[in-house]
């Protein structure tokens, strides 16, 4: 998946996160799957992600360990950038 898609699936999942009806929820679901399985490239990258893992993780996290995929590729790309 390359930045577009994640980009388009960050601005569609800030959209549909509001609705509630069947369609909505699967399609969150395919957006998340796309954000969370990222490697991200930049910290903006980051901060998007976390802004999806953070109310995941906080709801007892998710059974397929996509979260901590993501907080993982997170880690990697802080851990790149020296302080």
């Amino acid at each position: 998946m390359g930045r577009a898609s994640f980009s388009h699936a960050i601005v569609q999942f800030s959209n549909l996160n509001t609705s509630a009806d069947e369609a909505a929820y699967r399609a969150v679901e395919t957006l998340e799957r796309v954000i969370l399985d990222h490697v991200p490239k930049t910290l903006a990258e980051a901060a998007a992600m976390l802004d999806v893992v953070i109310p995941e993780v906080m709801a007892g996290g998710r059974a397929d360990g996509r979260d901590v995929k993501a907080l993982r590729s997170i880690r990697d790309l802080l851990g790149a950038h020296p302080i």
